[in-house]
C-alpha cells in the first residue's frame, strides 16, 4: 500500500513545477541556481500565472487562494501532530 504524501513530497512537487517555470522564464535557470530574491519572485510569479490560467478557465481565483491556504495550513498542522 503506498504511503500518504507528506509536506516534503509536496515541496518536491512544487520545486519540480517551479523548475519547469524558471527554465522557461528565468533564462533557463533552475530554482537551485537562483538567489533568494529571484527564487521568491519566481514563486509568486508562478502562483500569479496559475491564477491567470484559472481565471481564463472561469474559476474564482479568490476561492482558489482561500482553499489553497486552508489546505496548506491543514497539511502543516497534520504533520506537526505526527
Amino acid at each position: 500500500m503506498p504511503r500518504e504524501p507528506n509536506n516534503a513530497d509536496r515541496a518536491r512537487w512544487a520545486k519540480n513545477a517551479l523548475a519547469v517555470f524558471t527554465v522557461e522564464t528565468y533564462c533557463c535557470r533552475h530554482p537551485h541556481n537562483l538567489d533568494r530574491g529571484d527564487l521568491e519572485t519566481a514563486i509568486y510569479d508562478l502562483i500569479a500565472d496559475l491564477l491567470h490560467y484559472a481565471s481564463c478557465k472561469g474559476f474564482d481565483t479568490a476561492e482558489i487562494i482561500r482553499k489553497a491556504t486552508f489546505h496548506f495550513e491543514a497539511e502543516l498542522a497534520e504533520e506537526a501532530q505526527l
